[in-house]
């Protein structure tokens, strides 16, 4: 299965990301958001070459399909603690 993917985060989500002062990073594979206050979390990609890989989000591994939703899902920890 070959899947078409965007190498540019989607306007509306980069909004978001700066209005919240976080901050990505990327190391590998892994992409790591911190924000002053609040926990960092990391992003990891999952299942890779296999028909459910995706991403998964924080220490308690939350599934996610695509990175910009593991950046929203992120995002909503983050702003809730």
């Amino acid at each position: 299965m070959i899947r078409e993917m965007s190498t540019r985060i989607q306007p509306d989500l980069l909004e978001k990301i700066r209005a919240s002062d976080t901050r990505l990073s990327c190391r590998a594979t892994t992409v790591r958001l911190e924000k002053a206050g609040s926990t960092m979390l990391e992003i990891k990609p999952r299942d890779v070459g296999t028909d459910s890989e995706g991403w998964t989000v924080g220490e308690e591994e939350i599934p996610v399909q695509t990175l910009e939703e593991g950046i929203v899902v992120a995002m909503e920890i983050q702003a809730r603690e």
